[in-house]
């Protein structure tokens, strides 16, 4: 029994092995054929993938070739033409004549626009002088205006429009620009100059309008073009200043010689009418040896453009108003408070006034003079006749120079002005003397730093028993236009 028992027990034994071993040894060797199956099958879409590969990169190559053998360079004159061909007769022949409808637009020293026949133009220009005084005041009397004085201000603000309309007018319109509610009652805006020019023929020019007489050069030239931060004394007490009135003027013989003759209202700017039958007239005429002497009358003073060869100016004019009006002081009779003197204004008198000028730059050095002489006449048929005699005369000069000590960047300048008035005025003389230092910080009057002092003396006639007023200034000043 028990060999019976052992003998199933290892037959069971051996059938279960067989179950449990054999099986497995099947089942890996399948897994192992899968895996290289699978294997296969990846080389062989690798290698399809790879011709694909293969066949896009020949196309390519292929296209490359193609394209290099077709194209043609075209240059920028064959664009240009189809450009054109296409805008003037193609489609686009409408929008090259709306392009050609469009001014154009820029800056050169000032904002500009202009119509591409070139028939309009404006330009826009603005400028302010900013300044800082000082004045210290020397005189007898001790009332609030004659105290020493220290105060900022705003000299100048201005803004210009400027150009040219149906090609040969050419025009100006300068605005000045003041605060309102001053003790002057100055307007907020006031116009100064308004003129037209036609201008077709250099030799012969007539413009009419509002601006600045050109009978002495000094007051001609824009306040931002000055070599000293203020025009000489004796310019203010002689000029004509601005009027309405027409004029002809010219350039001749290659600019060498100038010439300017109008007729004016002479009562000032703004006017709306004369008052009077009585007209201003003037004759200038101006020499220039060495060719034109810059742009015209208004030219800069200073040689800022530091002149190669010498520039010069010889010139002369001649006023004559027939209803000046003038206020005259007695010497007979003095009086030291009020003011000096037994005062009438002679009204419509004849006043002749004479100027002559010279000038001359040459590699930054600069100068200029002007002098004067005046005549009051027909003063006893016109007004009284029992004060003085019936003729005032009144003369002055100014000379003035500047040097670059920096070539188009720092200038030296300095002056000497003298008004010798009639005896029968309150005053016997104005003297003044000025030196200033001038820095152009871009090159250019358009941005620049001024410092000047001024001294200036008020002599009074000898029968007065009181002493001269002597002002000295110091003044700074800096300016930006564009």
């Amino acid at each position: 029994m028990r060999i019976f028992l052992t003998t199933c027990f290892m037959v069971i034994a051996i059938l279960t092995m067989s179950l449990l071993f054999e099986p497995i040894k099947d089942v890996t060797a399948q897994e192992r054929d899968d895996l290289q199956w699978q294997l296969k099958k990846m080389e062989e879409m690798m290698q399809k993938q790879q011709g694909m590969i293969n066949n896009l990169k020949g196309k390519i190559e292929m296209q490359e070739d193609i394209s290099k053998s077709y194209v043609v360079p075209i240059d920028d004159e064959v664009i240009g033409k189809r450009v054109d061909e296409y805008l003037q007769k193609g489609e686009g022949k409408g929008m090259w004549a709306e392009i050609m409808k469009r001014p154009k637009l820029g800056y050169k020293k000032g904002f500009f626009f202009e119509t591409q026949d070139k028939n309009f133009t404006m330009k826009i220009n603005g400028r302010i002088q900013f300044r800082y005084s000082y004045e210290d005041r020397d005189n007898i009397h001790d009332s609030d205006e004659q105290q020493d004085d220290s105060s900022f201000r705003i000299r100048r603000a201005r803004v210009k429009f400027s150009g040219y309309a149906y090609k040969y007018f050419k025009y100006k319109i300068e605005l000045a620009l003041a605060s309102t509610g001053t003790v002057d009652k100055s307007k907020a805006v006031e116009l100064y100059d308004f003129w037209a020019s036609w201008n077709k023929n250099p030799a012969a020019s007539i413009q009419f309008g509002q601006w600045k007489v050109p009978w002495n050069r000094q007051r001609v030239v824009s306040s931002q073009n000055q070599q000293m931060i203020d025009r000489a004394s004796s310019q203010d007490e002689f000029t004509m200043d601005r009027q309405i009135g027409v004029m002809l003027h010219g350039k001749l013989f290659n600019k060498k010689f100038e010439y300017y003759t109008g007729m004016f209202n002479g009562n000032a700017r703004n006017q709306s009418s004369n008052g009077n039958n009585e007209m201003l007239y003037i004759a200038r005429v101006s020499w220039n040896p060495f060719g034109a002497y810059g742009k015209g009358i208004g030219e800069v003073e200073s040689d800022i453009n530091f002149s190669e060869k010498p520039i010069a100016h010889l010139s002369a004019a001649i006023a004559y108003d027939g209803a000046a009006d003038r206020e005259r002081f007695s010497s007979t009779t003095i009086d030291l408070d009020p003011p000096v003197g037994t005062g009438v204004t002679l009204k419509e008198v004849n006043r002749t006034s004479v100027v002559a000028e010279y000038g001359l730059k040459y590699r930054g050095f600069s100068t200029s003079a002007e002098a004067y002489w005046r005549k009051f006449d027909d003063i006893r048929a016109n007004n009284i006749d029992s004060v003085g005699s019936g003729v005032i005369i009144d003369r002055g000069f100014f000379v003035q120079g500047g040097y670059f000590i920096m070539p188009k960047k720092v200038e030296l300048a300095g002056r000497y002005s003298l008004v010798d008035f009639d005896d029968e005025r309150d005053e016997d003389a104005v003297r003044e003397i000025s030196l200033g230092v001038n820095w152009f910080i871009n090159g250019t009057h358009d941005n620049k730093l001024q410092f000047n002092w001024i001294r200036q003396d008020n002599e009074l006639p000898n029968s007065v028993s009181r002493s001269d007023d002597i002002d000295n200034t110091y003044r700074l000043q800096y300016q930006l236009a564009f």
